[in-house]
């Protein structure tokens, strides 16, 4: 029936099949084992990252309580004398072009649009905006 042949033959195919399911199950879990660090990996640096925002976040709002009454300062001082001087400069200059048409182009360069010859002031592009302050 069967030669001794084909059973040698026989038991090396089968030996070659199980040397490559081993072989194919150490791959196996070799990649998940990698898959699996790199996971942890990932949860460590992220945590990690978090850790570092959330100190970076606590130093900010320190810095920002530090800080709040000079920056309150400086915007009611730029709201109360620069802000209205600034915007009499603006009023000026747009008379003087209305009143010197050569003088145009050069609001123009820098997009301040004069008001119309009746007299009322420069168009809402060049008011300056007004910073309440925060409490």
């Amino acid at each position: 029936m069967n030669s001794p042949e084909s059973e040698t033959s026989g038991a090396a195919d089968l030996s070659r099949l199980e040397y490559q399911c081993r072989s194919l199950r150490h791959w196996l879990v070799s990649v998940l084992a990698l898959v699996m660090l790199g996971q942890m990996l990932m949860i460590i640096v992220s945590g990690t990252f978090t850790v570092y925002l959330l100190l970076l976040s606590r130093s900010t709002s320190k810095d920002l309580v530090e800080y709040r009454p000079q920056a309150t300062k400086i915007i009611n001082d730029y709201q109360q004398v620069s802000a209205p001087r600034m915007n009499d400069f603006l009023k000026k200059i747009t008379e003087y072009a209305r009143a010197h048409p050569d003088f145009a182009p050069i609001l123009a360069k820098y997009g301040i649009k004069p008001g119309s010859p009746t007299g009322e002031a420069p168009t809402a592009a060049t008011s300056l905006p007004v910073v309440p302050p925060k409490p």
